[in-house]
Protein backbone atom coordinates (compact mmCIF):
# COMPACT_ATOMS: atom_id res chain seq x y z
CA UNK A 1 0.00 0.00 0.00
CA UNK A 2 1.37 3.40 -0.90
CA UNK A 3 2.13 5.78 1.91
CA UNK A 4 1.04 9.40 2.04
CA UNK A 5 3.38 12.31 2.69
CA UNK A 6 4.69 12.57 6.24
CA UNK A 7 6.70 15.69 6.95
CA UNK A 8 5.12 18.85 5.61
CA UNK A 9 7.00 21.98 4.61
CA UNK A 10 5.23 25.31 4.69
CA UNK A 11 5.59 27.79 1.84
CA UNK A 12 4.47 31.36 2.39
CA UNK A 13 1.10 31.95 0.66
CA UNK A 14 0.86 28.24 -0.22
CA UNK A 15 -0.30 27.12 3.22
CA UNK A 16 -2.36 23.91 3.24
CA UNK A 17 -2.07 23.60 -0.52
CA UNK A 18 1.49 22.97 -1.63
CA UNK A 19 3.23 21.94 1.59
CA UNK A 20 2.81 18.26 0.82
CA UNK A 21 4.19 18.91 -2.64
CA UNK A 22 7.41 20.22 -1.14
CA UNK A 23 7.61 17.27 1.22
CA UNK A 24 7.31 14.96 -1.76
CA UNK A 25 9.68 16.92 -3.99
CA UNK A 26 12.26 18.71 -1.93
CA UNK A 27 14.29 15.71 -0.86
CA UNK A 28 13.78 13.76 -4.05
CA UNK A 29 11.84 11.11 -2.13
CA UNK A 30 9.15 8.80 -3.38
CA UNK A 31 6.26 10.04 -1.26
CA UNK A 32 2.98 10.31 -3.15
CA UNK A 33 -0.19 12.22 -2.35
CA UNK A 34 -3.39 10.19 -2.21
CA UNK A 35 -6.14 12.72 -2.69
CA UNK A 36 -8.98 10.30 -1.93
CA UNK A 37 -8.42 10.46 1.81
CA UNK A 38 -6.48 8.59 4.49
CA UNK A 39 -4.95 5.16 4.04
CA UNK A 40 -7.64 3.60 6.23
CA UNK A 41 -10.32 4.79 3.85
CA UNK A 42 -8.69 3.33 0.76
CA UNK A 43 -9.97 0.05 -0.60
CA UNK A 44 -7.61 -2.87 -0.09
CA UNK A 45 -5.30 -3.33 -3.05
CA UNK A 46 -5.71 -7.07 -3.38
CA UNK A 47 -5.26 -7.14 -7.14
CA UNK A 48 -3.85 -5.03 -9.95
CA UNK A 49 -7.37 -3.91 -10.81
CA UNK A 50 -7.64 -2.15 -7.43
CA UNK A 51 -4.28 -0.42 -7.49
CA UNK A 52 -4.47 3.36 -7.92
CA UNK A 53 -4.10 5.01 -11.29
CA UNK A 54 -0.96 7.11 -11.02
CA UNK A 55 -0.92 10.60 -12.54
CA UNK A 56 2.28 12.64 -12.45
CA UNK A 57 2.14 16.37 -11.75
CA UNK A 58 5.18 18.39 -12.79
CA UNK A 59 4.85 21.76 -11.10
CA UNK A 60 6.74 24.80 -9.86
CA UNK A 61 6.19 24.74 -6.08
CA UNK A 62 9.19 26.97 -5.48
CA UNK A 63 10.64 29.97 -7.31
CA UNK A 64 9.08 33.18 -8.58
CA UNK A 65 6.42 31.27 -10.55
CA UNK A 66 5.10 29.30 -7.56
CA UNK A 67 2.19 31.64 -6.96
CA UNK A 68 1.06 31.13 -10.54
CA UNK A 69 1.67 27.40 -10.80
CA UNK A 70 -0.37 26.78 -7.65
CA UNK A 71 -3.60 27.44 -9.57
CA UNK A 72 -2.81 24.72 -12.08
CA UNK A 73 -2.24 22.22 -9.28
CA UNK A 74 -5.39 23.28 -7.44
CA UNK A 75 -7.48 22.75 -10.56
CA UNK A 76 -6.02 19.26 -10.95
CA UNK A 77 -6.69 18.42 -7.32
CA UNK A 78 -10.35 19.43 -7.58
CA UNK A 79 -10.68 17.12 -10.59
CA UNK A 80 -9.09 14.23 -8.67
CA UNK A 81 -11.32 14.81 -5.66
CA UNK A 82 -14.45 14.78 -7.82
CA UNK A 83 -13.46 11.59 -9.61
CA UNK A 84 -12.41 9.77 -6.46
CA UNK A 85 -15.61 10.81 -4.66
CA UNK A 86 -17.47 8.83 -7.31
CA UNK A 87 -15.36 5.74 -6.81
CA UNK A 88 -12.46 6.60 -9.12
CA UNK A 89 -12.00 5.50 -12.72
CA UNK A 90 -13.61 2.12 -13.31
CA UNK A 91 -13.31 1.44 -9.58
CA UNK A 92 -9.67 2.56 -9.26
CA UNK A 93 -8.77 5.68 -7.30
CA UNK A 94 -6.56 8.34 -8.84
CA UNK A 95 -3.32 9.12 -7.03
CA UNK A 96 -1.13 12.12 -7.81
CA UNK A 97 2.66 11.83 -7.93
CA UNK A 98 3.73 15.45 -7.49
CA UNK A 99 7.20 16.78 -8.22
CA UNK A 100 8.66 20.29 -8.02
CA UNK A 101 10.84 21.30 -10.99
CA UNK A 102 12.18 24.27 -9.00
CA UNK A 103 12.08 26.07 -12.39
CA UNK A 104 15.16 24.05 -13.34
CA UNK A 105 15.11 22.42 -16.81
CA UNK A 106 17.63 19.73 -15.77
CA UNK A 107 15.49 18.78 -12.78
CA UNK A 108 12.42 18.90 -15.04
CA UNK A 109 14.01 16.32 -17.32
CA UNK A 110 14.85 14.07 -14.36
CA UNK A 111 11.24 14.27 -13.19
CA UNK A 112 9.98 13.06 -16.57
CA UNK A 113 12.47 10.17 -16.49
CA UNK A 114 11.27 9.26 -13.00
CA UNK A 115 7.63 9.45 -14.04
CA UNK A 116 8.31 7.12 -16.94
CA UNK A 117 10.65 4.58 -15.37
CA UNK A 118 10.52 4.77 -11.58
CA UNK A 119 7.06 6.02 -10.63
CA UNK A 120 5.45 4.28 -13.62
CA UNK A 121 2.67 6.83 -14.05
CA UNK A 122 -0.11 6.21 -16.52
CA UNK A 123 -0.04 9.86 -17.66
CA UNK A 124 1.00 13.28 -16.36
CA UNK A 125 -0.02 16.92 -16.34
CA UNK A 126 1.76 20.22 -15.69
CA UNK A 127 3.86 22.50 -17.80
CA UNK A 128 3.50 25.92 -16.23
CA UNK A 129 7.07 27.19 -16.64
CA UNK A 130 7.70 27.21 -20.38
CA UNK A 131 11.51 27.02 -20.20
CA UNK A 132 11.21 23.74 -18.28
CA UNK A 133 8.40 22.46 -20.49
CA UNK A 134 10.52 22.95 -23.61
CA UNK A 135 13.24 20.79 -22.06
CA UNK A 136 10.75 18.14 -20.95
CA UNK A 137 8.85 17.73 -24.23
CA UNK A 138 11.42 15.63 -26.15
CA UNK A 139 11.98 13.48 -23.05
CA UNK A 140 8.25 12.81 -22.81
CA UNK A 141 8.43 11.61 -26.41
CA UNK A 142 11.21 9.19 -25.40
CA UNK A 143 9.42 7.94 -22.27
CA UNK A 144 6.16 7.53 -24.20
CA UNK A 145 3.39 8.49 -21.78
CA UNK A 146 0.61 11.06 -22.34
CA UNK A 147 1.39 14.49 -20.87
CA UNK A 148 -1.21 17.25 -20.65
CA UNK A 149 0.37 20.69 -21.01
CA UNK A 150 -1.98 22.87 -18.99
CA UNK A 151 -0.40 26.31 -19.25
CA UNK A 152 2.90 26.60 -21.15
CA UNK A 153 2.20 28.77 -24.20
CA UNK A 154 5.20 27.77 -26.33
CA UNK A 155 3.89 26.10 -29.51
CA UNK A 156 6.84 23.70 -29.80
CA UNK A 157 5.97 21.98 -26.50
CA UNK A 158 2.97 20.37 -28.21
CA UNK A 159 3.46 20.97 -31.92
CA UNK A 160 6.42 20.01 -34.13
CA UNK A 161 5.95 16.27 -34.06
CA UNK A 162 5.41 15.80 -30.31
CA UNK A 163 3.06 12.78 -30.32
CA UNK A 164 2.74 12.34 -26.53
CA UNK A 165 2.01 15.91 -25.42
CA UNK A 166 -1.49 17.41 -25.51
CA UNK A 167 -2.36 21.02 -24.81
CA UNK A 168 -5.14 22.58 -22.80
CA UNK A 169 -3.22 25.84 -22.82
CA UNK A 170 -3.19 29.13 -24.66
CA UNK A 171 -0.91 28.35 -27.61
CA UNK A 172 1.11 31.53 -28.25
CA UNK A 173 0.47 31.37 -32.01
CA UNK A 174 -3.31 31.24 -31.54
CA UNK A 175 -3.20 33.88 -28.81
CA UNK A 176 -1.20 36.29 -30.98
CA UNK A 177 -3.71 36.07 -33.84
CA UNK A 178 -6.58 36.63 -31.41
CA UNK A 179 -4.78 39.58 -29.78
CA UNK A 180 -3.87 41.22 -33.09
CA UNK A 181 -7.46 41.05 -34.28
CA UNK A 182 -8.66 42.43 -30.93
CA UNK A 183 -6.16 45.32 -31.01
CA UNK A 184 -7.00 46.30 -34.57
CA UNK A 185 -10.76 46.15 -33.97
CA UNK A 186 -10.90 47.94 -30.63
CA UNK A 187 -7.90 50.29 -30.69
CA UNK A 188 -7.68 50.94 -34.43
CA UNK A 189 -3.94 50.36 -34.68
CA UNK A 190 -1.33 47.74 -35.48
CA UNK A 191 1.62 49.67 -34.07
CA UNK A 192 2.43 47.13 -31.37
CA UNK A 193 5.48 47.02 -29.11
CA UNK A 194 6.27 43.60 -27.63
CA UNK A 195 7.70 43.67 -24.11
CA UNK A 196 8.49 40.21 -22.77
CA UNK A 197 10.38 38.32 -20.10
CA UNK A 198 13.45 36.53 -21.42
CA UNK A 199 12.33 32.95 -20.64
CA UNK A 200 10.37 30.50 -22.76
CA UNK A 201 7.01 32.11 -21.96
CA UNK A 202 7.99 35.60 -23.10
CA UNK A 203 10.12 34.49 -26.04
CA UNK A 204 7.31 32.27 -27.30
CA UNK A 205 4.82 35.14 -27.14
CA UNK A 206 7.22 37.56 -28.84
CA UNK A 207 7.94 35.13 -31.68
CA UNK A 208 4.23 34.41 -32.14
CA UNK A 209 3.17 38.06 -32.31
CA UNK A 210 6.06 38.87 -34.65
CA UNK A 211 4.91 36.02 -36.89
CA UNK A 212 1.28 37.19 -36.79
CA UNK A 213 2.32 40.71 -37.75
CA UNK A 214 4.57 39.48 -40.55
CA UNK A 215 1.78 37.37 -41.99
CA UNK A 216 -0.24 40.61 -42.18
CA UNK A 217 2.65 42.40 -43.91
CA UNK A 218 3.61 44.24 -40.72
CA UNK A 219 6.33 44.21 -38.09
CA UNK A 220 6.51 45.11 -34.39
CA UNK A 221 7.12 48.73 -33.54
CA UNK A 222 9.67 47.48 -30.98
CA UNK A 223 10.66 44.25 -29.22
CA UNK A 224 12.14 44.60 -25.73
CA UNK A 225 12.99 41.95 -23.13
CA UNK A 226 13.63 41.87 -19.39
CA UNK A 227 14.58 39.48 -16.59
CA UNK A 228 11.31 38.66 -14.87
CA UNK A 229 12.93 37.84 -11.52
CA UNK A 230 15.52 40.62 -11.35
CA UNK A 231 14.54 43.69 -13.37
CA UNK A 232 12.49 46.32 -11.59
CA UNK A 233 13.41 49.41 -13.56
CA UNK A 234 11.87 49.01 -17.02
CA UNK A 235 12.44 52.62 -18.07
CA UNK A 236 14.86 51.80 -20.91
CA UNK A 237 12.62 49.15 -22.46
CA UNK A 238 9.50 51.31 -22.18
CA UNK A 239 11.26 54.38 -23.55
CA UNK A 240 12.41 52.44 -26.62
CA UNK A 241 8.82 51.36 -27.25
CA UNK A 242 7.57 54.92 -26.81
CA UNK A 243 10.18 56.40 -29.15
CA UNK A 244 9.37 53.72 -31.75
CA UNK A 245 5.82 55.09 -31.95
CA UNK A 246 4.06 52.12 -30.41
CA UNK A 247 0.36 52.62 -29.71
CA UNK A 248 -0.25 49.35 -27.83
CA UNK A 249 1.96 47.24 -25.56
CA UNK A 250 1.76 43.44 -25.94
CA UNK A 251 3.11 42.55 -22.49
CA UNK A 252 4.33 39.09 -21.51
CA UNK A 253 5.98 39.16 -18.13
CA UNK A 254 4.81 37.32 -15.03
CA UNK A 255 2.95 39.20 -12.32
CA UNK A 256 5.01 41.87 -10.56
CA UNK A 257 7.30 42.45 -13.55
CA UNK A 258 4.29 43.69 -15.52
CA UNK A 259 3.60 46.13 -12.71
CA UNK A 260 7.12 47.51 -13.05
CA UNK A 261 6.46 48.10 -16.75
CA UNK A 262 3.38 50.11 -15.79
CA UNK A 263 5.44 52.13 -13.31
CA UNK A 264 7.98 52.96 -16.04
CA UNK A 265 5.20 54.04 -18.39
CA UNK A 266 3.83 56.32 -15.69
CA UNK A 267 7.29 57.73 -15.02
CA UNK A 268 7.61 58.64 -18.71
CA UNK A 269 4.08 60.07 -18.83
CA UNK A 270 3.10 57.57 -21.50
CA UNK A 271 -0.27 55.83 -21.47
CA UNK A 272 -1.28 53.35 -24.17
CA UNK A 273 -3.37 50.15 -23.93
CA UNK A 274 -1.68 47.06 -22.49
CA UNK A 275 -2.73 43.59 -23.60
CA UNK A 276 -1.31 40.43 -22.06
CA UNK A 277 -2.24 36.93 -21.05
CA UNK A 278 -1.80 34.86 -17.86
CA UNK A 279 1.03 37.05 -16.61
CA UNK A 280 -1.28 40.06 -16.71
CA UNK A 281 -4.02 38.12 -14.92
CA UNK A 282 -1.66 37.35 -12.06
CA UNK A 283 -2.45 39.35 -8.94
CA UNK A 284 1.14 40.56 -8.76
CA UNK A 285 0.58 42.80 -11.78
CA UNK A 286 -2.21 44.60 -9.95
CA UNK A 287 -0.46 44.66 -6.58
CA UNK A 288 2.64 46.37 -8.01
CA UNK A 289 0.90 48.44 -10.67
CA UNK A 290 -1.93 49.40 -8.31
CA UNK A 291 -4.12 52.06 -9.96
CA UNK A 292 -1.89 51.90 -13.07
CA UNK A 293 -3.28 48.40 -13.74
CA UNK A 294 -6.78 49.80 -14.12
CA UNK A 295 -7.99 49.21 -17.68
CA UNK A 296 -5.20 46.80 -18.66
CA UNK A 297 -6.22 43.62 -20.49
CA UNK A 298 -5.55 39.93 -19.85
CA UNK A 299 -6.54 37.13 -22.22
CA UNK A 300 -8.03 34.21 -20.28
CA UNK A 301 -10.06 31.06 -20.85
CA UNK A 302 -12.27 31.56 -17.77
CA UNK A 303 -13.26 34.24 -15.28
CA UNK A 304 -14.44 33.45 -11.75
CA UNK A 305 -15.23 37.00 -10.65
CA UNK A 306 -18.57 36.75 -12.44
CA UNK A 307 -21.55 34.44 -12.08
CA UNK A 308 -20.92 31.15 -13.86
CA UNK A 309 -23.56 30.36 -16.46
CA UNK A 310 -22.34 26.87 -17.37
CA UNK A 311 -23.05 23.98 -15.01
CA UNK A 312 -19.54 22.41 -15.07
CA UNK A 313 -18.03 25.81 -14.24
CA UNK A 314 -20.52 26.32 -11.38
CA UNK A 315 -19.69 22.95 -9.83
CA UNK A 316 -15.95 23.49 -10.26
CA UNK A 317 -16.04 26.91 -8.61
CA UNK A 318 -18.16 25.62 -5.71
CA UNK A 319 -15.79 22.70 -5.08
CA UNK A 320 -12.69 24.86 -5.51
CA UNK A 321 -13.94 27.48 -3.06
CA UNK A 322 -15.04 24.86 -0.54
CA UNK A 323 -11.63 23.19 -0.63
CA UNK A 324 -9.31 26.19 -0.69
CA UNK A 325 -11.43 28.93 0.87
CA UNK A 326 -11.15 31.32 -2.07
CA UNK A 327 -11.67 31.50 -5.81
CA UNK A 328 -8.71 30.82 -8.14
CA UNK A 329 -6.20 33.66 -8.34
CA UNK A 330 -5.15 32.95 -11.92
CA UNK A 331 -8.32 31.90 -13.69
CA UNK A 332 -6.98 30.27 -16.85
CA UNK A 333 -4.41 28.14 -15.00
CA UNK A 334 -7.03 26.68 -12.66
CA UNK A 335 -9.58 26.06 -15.42
CA UNK A 336 -7.02 24.52 -17.75
CA UNK A 337 -5.56 22.35 -14.99
CA UNK A 338 -9.02 21.04 -14.18
CA UNK A 339 -10.17 20.49 -17.77
CA UNK A 340 -6.83 18.95 -18.73
CA UNK A 341 -7.01 16.48 -15.85
CA UNK A 342 -10.64 15.59 -16.59
CA UNK A 343 -9.80 14.95 -20.23
CA UNK A 344 -7.05 12.58 -19.14
CA UNK A 345 -9.43 10.79 -16.78
CA UNK A 346 -12.09 10.44 -19.47
CA UNK A 347 -9.54 8.95 -21.87
CA UNK A 348 -8.25 6.58 -19.19
CA UNK A 349 -11.78 5.44 -18.43
CA UNK A 350 -12.40 4.67 -22.09
CA UNK A 351 -9.04 2.97 -22.66
CA UNK A 352 -9.86 -0.28 -20.81
CA UNK A 353 -6.54 -0.64 -18.99
CA UNK A 354 -4.98 -4.09 -19.11
CA UNK A 355 -2.17 -3.83 -16.57
CA UNK A 356 0.48 -3.71 -19.28
CA UNK A 357 1.76 -0.17 -18.68
CA UNK A 358 3.29 0.29 -22.13
CA UNK A 359 0.09 -0.77 -23.85
CA UNK A 360 -2.07 1.19 -21.43
CA UNK A 361 -0.17 4.42 -22.07
CA UNK A 362 -0.53 3.90 -25.80
CA UNK A 363 -4.25 3.20 -25.39
CA UNK A 364 -4.75 6.42 -23.39
CA UNK A 365 -2.94 8.41 -26.06
CA UNK A 366 -5.04 6.82 -28.79
CA UNK A 367 -8.28 7.57 -26.91
CA UNK A 368 -7.29 11.22 -26.57
CA UNK A 369 -6.75 11.41 -30.32
CA UNK A 370 -9.69 9.35 -31.55
CA UNK A 371 -12.86 7.99 -30.03
CA UNK A 372 -12.65 10.37 -27.08
CA UNK A 373 -16.09 11.82 -27.70
CA UNK A 374 -17.64 14.94 -26.24
CA UNK A 375 -16.40 16.66 -23.10
CA UNK A 376 -18.19 19.43 -21.21
CA UNK A 377 -15.71 21.42 -19.18
CA UNK A 378 -15.15 24.61 -17.23
CA UNK A 379 -13.88 26.44 -20.32
CA UNK A 380 -16.41 25.22 -22.88
CA UNK A 381 -18.01 22.17 -24.50
CA UNK A 382 -15.92 20.13 -26.92
CA UNK A 383 -17.19 17.62 -29.44
CA UNK A 384 -13.69 16.15 -29.75
CA UNK A 385 -10.89 18.13 -28.04
CA UNK A 386 -8.02 16.49 -29.93
CA UNK A 387 -7.33 14.69 -33.18
CA UNK A 388 -4.35 12.82 -34.53
CA UNK A 389 -3.24 15.99 -36.31
CA UNK A 390 -4.19 18.53 -33.63
CA UNK A 391 -3.13 18.16 -30.01
CA UNK A 392 -4.23 21.66 -28.92
CA UNK A 393 -7.74 21.81 -27.46
CA UNK A 394 -7.81 25.59 -26.95
CA UNK A 395 -8.75 27.73 -29.96
CA UNK A 396 -9.81 31.37 -30.42
CA UNK A 397 -13.36 30.41 -29.46
CA UNK A 398 -12.06 29.44 -26.02
CA UNK A 399 -10.77 32.92 -25.17
CA UNK A 400 -12.23 35.61 -22.93
CA UNK A 401 -10.78 39.10 -22.95
CA UNK A 402 -10.66 40.31 -19.37
CA UNK A 403 -9.82 43.71 -17.91
CA UNK A 404 -8.70 45.01 -14.52
CA UNK A 405 -11.35 47.21 -12.91
CA UNK A 406 -11.42 48.40 -9.29
CA UNK A 407 -8.82 45.80 -8.33
CA UNK A 408 -10.70 42.90 -9.91
CA UNK A 409 -10.20 41.09 -13.17
CA UNK A 410 -13.57 41.01 -14.91
CA UNK A 411 -14.82 40.09 -18.38
CA UNK A 412 -14.33 43.04 -20.72
CA UNK A 413 -17.15 44.57 -22.74
CA UNK A 414 -14.69 44.35 -25.63
CA UNK A 415 -14.38 40.83 -27.03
Amino acid sequence: MRRTVGTKVMLVMLVAVMMWVLAACGGGGNAKETTAGSESNKPAETSASKEPILIGVSTEATGDNAMNSINLYQGVQVAVDQVNAKGGINGRLVELVVRDTEQNPTRGISIIRDFGQKEKVHAAIGGFYSTVMLAQSPIIMEEKFPFMVATSNVPASVESGMPWTFGVRMNANITAKYALKFIEEHFGTNKIAILHENGGYGKGAAAAMTKALEEAGLKPAAVESFDNAKDKDMTAQVNHAKEAGAEVIYLFGQGAANGYVMQAMDKLGWKVPIVGENGMANKGAQEVGKELAEGTYAIQTANFNVEQTREPAKVFLEDFTAKFGHIPTTFASAAQGYDGAMMLFQAIGAAELTGDLKKDREAIKNKLETGFGAYSGVIKDWEQPFTTDNHDAIDVNSYLMCVWKDGKLIISDKQ
